[in-house]
Order: C-alpha cells, then sequence, then structure tokens
C-alpha cells in the first residue's frame, strides 16, 4: 500500500484491515438507523460501534474492482494507517455487498475489495481540526451521493485507540472509521468516486470502476 505524503511517497505494510461501523457521535440517531435496517432485513450489530477485522489483501489501489452480483455499493470513508508510533490520513470506500449485509454484515464487507486512495496526511496535520473534515462522494454521471461532515461521527483517532485487540496491537494496520449519510438511497453504481476535504488541507481523492462478474445459468 502507497500513499503520497507530503509529496513523497511512503510504502505500507499492513498486517490488518479493520472496519469500524455504527460509529456516529448521537447514540439516539445510531440506532434509529439501525432500527432502519432491521426493516431492510439487517441484523442488530453485536457491539457499537462495531469493530470488524479482515485480511490486508482486500485493500485495492486499482482502478477498478470486480465483484459479484450487481447490488454492491461504495460509501465514503475517512482511513486511519497506524504504522508504529505514526498514524496517518486517508480516504478510502467501504464497498459492501447489500444483498449479504441483509444476511451477515461482516460477510457483506468480506466479499468486496476496500479501495483506497493513493495521498495522504500526517494525523499531526489535521491536528484538533476533525469535526471540520468534510467526505463527499459522486456515482455515475456524477450524481451526488454523499456530502457531509465528520463531526457526526465519533474522532477517527479516539475509534482507533478503542479497538479491542485480543493480542498485541498490530505493528501496522487500516482502519475505516465510518461513513456519512447517503442522498436518495443507498444504490450500486458503475463508478465510484470521493473527496475527503479539510481547511489548510490538500483535498483527497479516490475514484474507481466497478465490474460484475460474469453470471451463471442456473
Amino acid at each position: 500500500m502507497r500513499l503520497s505524503i507530503d509529496g513523497a511517497e511512503r510504502v505500507f505494510a499492513p498486517e490488518v484491515l479493520v472496519v469500524i461501523g455504527y460509529a456516529g457521535r448521537d447514540r439516539a440517531a445510531v440506532e434509529h438507523h439501525i432500527d432502519e435496517l432491521a426493516e431492510l432485513g439487517v441484523p442488530r450489530p453485536v457491539s457499537i460501534p462495531l469493530f470488524m477485522v479482515f485480511p490486508p489483501w482486500l485493500i485495492s489501489q486499482a482502478p477498478s474492482i470486480a465483484v459479484a452480483g450487481s447490488q454492491s455499493s461504495g460509501e465514503a470513508e475517512i482511513v486511519v494507517v497506524v504504522d508504529g508510533d505514526e498514524a496517518f490520513v486517508t480516504l478510502g470506500s467501504d464497498h459492501t455487498d447489500r444483498v449479504l449485509e441483509s444476511v451477515d454484515i461482516a460477510a457483506s464487507k468480506a466479499v468486496c475489495p476496500k479501495p483506497v486512495a493513493t495521498s495522504g496526511w500526517p494525523a499531526a496535520a489535521v491536528g484538533d481540526r476533525w469535526e471540520d473534515l468534510t467526505l463527499r462522494s459522486r456515482i455515475d454521471g456524477g450524481v451526488v451521493y454523499q456530502d457531509g461532515s465528520a463531526a457526526g461521527n465519533l474522532p477517527p483517532l479516539e475509534l482507533v485507540a478503542a479497538i479491542p485487540w485480543a493480542g498485541p496491537r498490530p505493528g501496522c494496520f487500516a482502519a475505516f472509521t465510518g461513513t456519512v449519510p447517503v442522498i436518495g438511497g443507498i444504490r450500486p453504481s458503475a463508478g465510484f468516486s470521493a473527496e475527503l476535504s479539510g481547511p489548510g488541507l490538500e483535498p483527497v481523492e479516490l475514484s474507481y470502476r466497478v465490474e460484475t462478474v460474469p453470471a451463471l445459468e442456473g
């Protein structure tokens, strides 16, 4: 995994990928969202926030990803990359199979690659301005899909510090730390682009195509 940080390329070797769900600051709003998802058949999470671990090879920096089935979609998220005592910030898309999500949340995420941008910032450059960061995304034809403030979520470094490791913390890992609401309902698209921005920071951009593998008869 490679990120351009302050104009220089930095290479990372994550040992694990962590996806953190239900990371909103407003617990009542989180519970309301859980109730909404329950009506669609999505089971209640076992914890709030929900911490899920996956192999690092799910991380993708390719211009396209391949998925099975036509009902998957992305969502823009702040990604924190921890490498030893250092932390860096970038942008990712927690691409998820929405059909499988109604059966098993973790499995619905495990079957899709997780696109990550190729640039980022040192966490120190954000400082205490996490609430000033903005996540935006667009789908096919430039349709606005997300446009929200990170202030609605728990601070990313606070979430990363709360990951309940069963043993020693990995030396290097990447963590997706929550998204913002979609506009017009969750839906698939053949293309997804996103931007993470903040005052005085060079925007981080991500763009990828979604290719569906051929289906079989029967």
